[in-house]
């Protein structure tokens, strides 16, 4: 379930406008929704982490649509909960990952984003976490926080590295 299926379940609505603080916390929006907001966070699949912690920010919530928030996320729990975790073994496996994965290599082009190599020079590519998944589960399946990468650059940058090379080629 991607946080944009939750919120048209949850709204009502074909396109959400609002949603409530601790969701937006959970989503990792800080401050006022900004202009476009939504297609930037809209196609995150929502992890069984993620789940969770929504649930219990949900349930802390007075407000009257988080009971049907907590509603949605337990009728897609078969959904979320054969998502792997973003620290287990079969998280690269799955088929989350691996859809996002060609998402992403379609989306930043077939070359590395931070030498330029690609496969005609023998390069072999790999989709990056710019940010780790073993430091931020949550942004697992975000694709804000890919990058391609060649497998040299990538084995050089390791899982210590937070930088973004998006903007070099």
């Amino acid at each position: 379930m991607r946080i944009i299926d939750y919120l048209e379940a949850k709204y009502g609505v074909g396109n959400a406008t609002t949603m409530l603080s601790c969701e937006a916390r959970v989503f990792g929006i800080r401050g006022k929704l900004q202009k476009g907001w939504l297609s930037r966070i809209g196609s995150v699949e929502i992890t069984p982490d993620m789940a969770n912690k929504l649930k219990a920010e949900l349930a802390r919530s007075s407000a009257v649509s988080a009971v049907t928030g907590i509603q949605i996320l337990n009728s897609a729990w078969i959904e979320l909960k054969s998502k792997p975790a973003a620290n287990s073994r079969d998280f690269l496996q799955s088929k989350a990952w691996k859809r996002l994965r060609l998402i992403a290599l379609n989306a930043h082009g077939r070359k590395c984003q931070c030498c330029g190599a690609g496969p005609e020079n023998g390069a072999v590519l790999n989709v990056d976490h710019i940010k780790p998944r073993s430091l931020f589960p949550l942004l697992a399946l975000s694709l804000g926080n890919l990058q391609v990468l060649c497998s040299d650059c990538n084995e050089g940058k390791g899982n210590w590295d937070m930088t973004d090379c998006r903007k070099a080629y």
